[in-house]
C-alpha cells in the first residue's frame, strides 16, 4: 500500500482521538501507524530533512485538524479532541481536507499561510465547488522538498545541454576532472591526464588509484549527439583494450546513451569491471559532486524541535 498523503491521515487521527484521551504527537503517530497498518517499507522513507516521511505527514494532519477546530492543543505537544471533532467522529463519512475547508478558521489559516499547493480538482476554476474540491497533496515541508528537486533537475538538464555542445576533444578533457571529483586518483603528476600517444587502443585517460600506479582505471569518452547511441561494437573494442592492458577496471562515458547490446557487453565481462555512464547520469553526477556548478544561494529552513517542547 502506498503511503497516504498528509490529508489521508486526517480521518484516522480524529477517530483515534475520539476516545477523549490527551496524547502527545509521538503517541498519536504511533496509534495512527498501528491503525493504518503502516508497513516497514512505508515507515522507511526518509525526507531530505532527515525526518521520516510518514511521521511528517501525520504531524501535518494533526496540526491542520487543530487549525480547523477538530482538535484542541492542551499543552505544548499535547492534544485532545474538541466537541466539534467528536461530532465529526460520530459520523461514518470519511474526514478529508474538504472537511477542514468547511471551517472558516481553517480557510483563514490557509489564506494567511499561503501554503504551496500541488492541487487536483475536478471542479471548474471559479465554480461553487472549486473551493471545496481542491485537495492539497503536499504539506509545506514536502512542497519545499519538491520545489528543490525541480530546481535541481533544471540545473542537471542545463549541464546535459552544455555537455552536448562540447567538441569531442573538449569532452575528453572534461572527463578527468569529473572522475577526480568522484574520489578516484592520487596526487601523481600524470594522474587523470588524457592519453595523447598513438597506440592507446582507444583509451582516452588513465586514473592512477595508488601512488605507485599499481591499480589503474582506464577511461573512454565519446561525445556523441543525443540519439546517436553507443553500440556493442564500441564497447567491445574498449573491452578488448582493457584486456590488452591487463586492466581490472574501466569506465566508458558518453553524452548520449548505450544500446541494450552495449550494456550486455559490459554486464558480461568476466575478468574486469566495466562501468557505463550515459549523458544523463553524467550530468547528475556532476551536479551531485559539484563539477561545473556553483552555489547560487543558501536557504536555511528551520523547524520546531518538538522533543524540546515536550520536556516541559
Amino acid at each position: 500500500m502506498a503511503l497516504p498523503q498528509w490529508h489521508g491521515f486526517i480521518d484516522p487521527v480524529i477517530r483515534i482521538m475520539a476516545d477523549g484521551q490527551i496524547r502527545r504527537n509521538a503517541g498519536i503517530r504511533a496509534a495512527v501507524a498501528e491503525r493504518e497498518r503502516l508497513s516497514e517499507e512505508d515507515m522507511a522513507e526518509i525526507m531530505s530533512s532527515g525526518e521520516a516521511r510518514w511521521a511528517n505527514r501525520i504531524n501535518w494532519a494533526v496540526f491542520d485538524s487543530m487549525k480547523a477546530g477538530l482538535l484542541i492543543r492542551e499543552a505544548r505537544g499535547q492534544y485532545r479532541i474538541s466537541d466539534e471533532g467528536l461530532a465529526r467522529a460520530a459520523g461514518s463519512a470519511r474526514l478529508t481536507h474538504e472537511t477542514l475547508m468547511g471551517y472558516e478558521p481553517y480557510r483563514a489559516y490557509q489564506n494567511i499561510s499561503r501554503r504551496p499547493k500541488a492541487a487536483t480538482t475536478s471542479a471548474l476554476p471559479g465554480s461553487a465547488e472549486d473551493a471545496s474540491a481542491v485537495v492539497v497533496e503536499s504539506d509545506p515541508s514536502e512542497a519545499l522538498e519538491q520545489s528543490a528537486a525541480q530546481l535541481n533537475q533544471v540545473v542537471i538538464d542545463e549541464i546535459y545541454r552544455n555537455l552536448l555542445e562540447l567538441s569531442p576533444d573538449a569532452f575528453e578533457h572534461l572527463i578527468p576532472p569529473v572522475v577526480r571529483a568522484l574520489g578516484y586518483g592520487t596526487d601523481r603528476e600524470d594522474n587523470l591526464k588524457p592519453t595523447q600517444r598513438s597506440g592507446d587502443k582507444g583509451v582516452d585517460g588513465i586514473v592512477w588509484q595508488d601512488a605507485l600506479g599499481f591499480d589503474r582505471v582506464y577511461l573512454q569518452a565519446k561525445r556523441y549527439s543525443e540519439g546517436n547511441n553507443v553500440g556493442a561494437p564500441e564497447v567491445q573494442a574498449f573491452s578488448g583494450a582493457l584486456g590488452q592492458f591487463r586492466a581490472t577496471k574501466g569506465i566508458f562515458i558518453t553524452t548520449s546513451s548505450f544500446t541494450s547490446g552495449a550494456r550486455a557487453v559490459a554486464r558480461d565481462t568476466a575478468h574486469y569491471t566495466l562501468i557505463l555512464i550515459d549523458g544523463q547520469r553524467l550530468a547528475t553526477l556532476m551536479f551531485e559532486y559539484g563539477v561545473g556548478v556553483q552555489v547560487d544561494r543558501t536557504v536555511v529552513v528551520k523547524k520546531v524541535d518538538q522533543d524540546f517542547f515536550d520536556k516541559f
